[in-house]
């Protein structure tokens, strides 16, 4: 095999880099360590990215063009030398996908894609292939895997690529040399959807304890509550815009911030205006995480009303409700996905039901009425996720994942 001096990874992903951060970290910290470390996207590169990530657009190609001459090149290039390798693995997935309309046009429609990735990291040489997602990313990795002779990892992360279809998941878990997943929920799910063989490893992204470092809280002189993340039907942000008109109808003062683009802006802003708070609910886009900072800081609480839709998609632990804590800025989320293993009742902020806007409502009447509990709450915040969520400690757990599975390949090579 062809080997470099260090490990070496191709990762796959949606799109890369994005406003987010938990994948773009993980690929910097593993190309910092030494490793080498490419990503290939399945979608159109994304123009909208951290400042920070910039250095990672290098690193990225794409292979989304699913007419691309090239990828079909690939596909009928494999197809002549692996063909039974090709076309056992095209039929296991389509196979896999046959109840779910969606998981069937993932799958077939991937495949250039795959092939693809396979003859990157045959020619470059990389030792590994990683679905940085457990549905399509891990899927065409897995395939591409398998031609091209590589290893095989992959990650999963929440609603869209865990349980808005489980089409092949059971197979890509007991195949992969490792699968990480960033809530303790999900790594159940898992082992025992795919058995004690599986080897998940349950490993909280976690956050750069230096840049939301908790320093220089100061709260607003006017109740300022702040949603962060894609105006999207899992975030909930719909429950908190009316929790807000309710709370104005009650006489309550209060002012919500929004941060983040999506599908539902259209939609969030006519609830304000339908609700008489147009005026109290603030449209900031997307911002960087520099920006972000002193919003966390002068903030009352980050508002999380998180809920499952009914196709299965759901948040995760939203790495803004980790920032948050870290921050001490306290959290009123719900009892939704992996939320309540960042927030804990009355102690850094509180978890309701999902879609609860009475409920959402009273918590926020409570902490306007009585900013005293805030202070408690934040005062244990930031405290509550030193451990478990320091970034570069998680990563250490990473890092080693890839490095002796690297490792132990090397030593049965001798």
């Amino acid at each position: 095999m062809n080997r470099g001096p260090a490990p070496s990874v191709l990762v796959v992903t949606n799109r890369f880099p994005t406003m987010a951060s938990f994948i773009e970290n993980e690929v910097r910290r593993l190309h910092d360590r030494g490793l080498r470390v490419a990503v290939v996207t399945l979608r159109s590169r994304s123009t909208s990215y951290q400042p920070d990530h910039e250095p990672l657009v290098a690193l990225t190609r794409s292979a989304a063009n699913p007419l691309s001459p090239r990828a079909w090149a690939d596909l009928a290039g494999w197809l002549a030398r692996r063909p039974h390798v090709l076309l056992a693995g095209a039929a296991r997935l389509a196979w896999s996908a046959r109840g779910s309309a969606y998981a069937l046009a993932g799958h077939a429609g991937y495949l250039p894609a795959a092939a693809r990735v396979a003859a990157i990291a045959e020619r470059e040489g990389f030792d590994r292939i990683h679905g940085a997602w457990a549905h399509f990313p891990a899927s065409v990795a897995w395939l591409a895997s398998r031609l091209a002779g590589k290893r095989f990892s992959m990650a999963g992360h929440a609603g869209s690529d865990l349980y808005r279809t489980q089409a092949f998941l059971r197979e890509k878990v007991r195949d992969a040399d490792f699968v990480t997943t960033c809530v303790q929920g999900n790594a159940d799910m898992l082992r025992a959807l795919a058995g004690p063989q599986a080897r998940i490893e349950h490993i909280y992204h976690g956050v750069d304890l230096r840049r939301f470092d908790g320093a220089a809280r100061a709260r607003s002189s006017e109740p300022v509550f702040l949603c962060v993340g894609r105006l999207f039907g899992t975030k909930g942000f719909d429950v908190a815009v009316r929790a807000l008109a309710e709370l104005a109808r009650r006489g309550r003062p209060g002012r919500l911030r929004l941060v983040g683009r999506g599908p539902d802006e259209a939609m969030l802003r006519r609830l304000a205006r339908e609700g008489g708070v147009e005026d109290r609910v603030e449209f900031l886009g997307n911002l960087p995480q520099a920006e972000l900072v002193p919003l966390y800081r002068s903030a009352w609480a980050l508002v999380a009303p998180s809920r499952v839709l009914a196709n299965g998609w759901r948040d995760g632990i939203p790495n803004v409700v980790v920032e948050a804590l870290a921050m001490g800025l306290p959290c009123i989320g719900t009892h939704t996905a992996g939320l309540g293993e960042a927030v804990r009742e009355r102690v850094n902020g509180r978890l309701l039901a999902a879609d609860d806007v009475g409920g959402l409502a009273d918590a926020l009447a409570e902490v306007v009425d009585d900013p005293a509990v805030l202070d408690a709450w934040s005062d244990a915040a930031r405290a509550s996720v030193l451990d478990a969520f320091d970034a570069e400690r998680n990563f250490e757990r990473v890092a080693a994942l890839f490095e002796r599975a690297w490792r132990d390949e090397a030593d049965a090579t001798r």
